[in-house]
């Protein structure tokens, strides 16, 4: 009896290279824009959480009648030790009365000044507002940005990548420390 011997093909070296060139070629191509959507993702994330914290505040003056010192106060008024307004003068019970918050959905805990709680990807928002004069205003300070992101900011904010003015005001090299500036009356507490 004859035996028959199949021969199995297997894949020669041309074709192996041709299929890992077109799958090099694919990821050449796929990989920057899919970063390129991340980024924008991140950056839309932290636009939002700025304009929902500048809301917020203006909410929270518009019932207290004074500014937050801090960013718990959005959530919650303090239950113990002197409730005070921007400026350091204690709440009247009026005031306090007229609080109808949380003005927030997102929880801020009670911390410590300079605290925070990290927001977007490894970016910290500290809990206490910074009075600035030009413009003048409260700022909402993020640490542990990338200074693309905050570049990027910057120019979809202000409309252009100046550090130094505009809502959003930045320093740093690689890890920057970004401000969000909230408009404000001068003077106002």
């Amino acid at each position: 009896m004859l035996t028959e011997r199949r021969r199995t093909r297997g894949f020669t070296l041309a074709e192996v290279l041709v299929a890992t060139t077109l799958v090099a070629i694919l990821a050449a191509v796929m990989i920057p824009t899919i970063k390129g959507r991340l980024q924008d993702g991140y950056e839309d994330g932290l636009s939002q959480e700025f304009n929902t914290i500048a809301t917020a505040v203006t909410a929270y003056r518009q019932d207290v009648g004074k500014y937050p010192p801090r960013l718990d106060y959005l959530s919650a008024l303090p239950t113990t030790g002197s409730i005070v307004d921007r400026c350091g003068n204690t709440l009247s019970a009026t005031a306090q009365a007229n609080w109808h918050g949380p003005y927030m959905t997102r929880p801020f805990p009670q911390m410590q000044s300079n605290q925070g709680i990290v927001i977007v990807q490894q970016d910290t928002l500290l809990d206490t507002l910074v009075t600035t004069s030009s413009p003048t205003g409260l700022a909402v300070r993020v640490v542990g940005l990338y200074s693309q992101t905050a570049k990027d900011l910057d120019l979809r904010y202000d409309g252009v990548t100046g550090s130094t003015s505009g809502m959003i005001q930045y320093s740093g090299a690689v890890v920057v420390t970004l401000n969000y500036i909230i408009p404000t009356k001068s003077g106002a507490c």
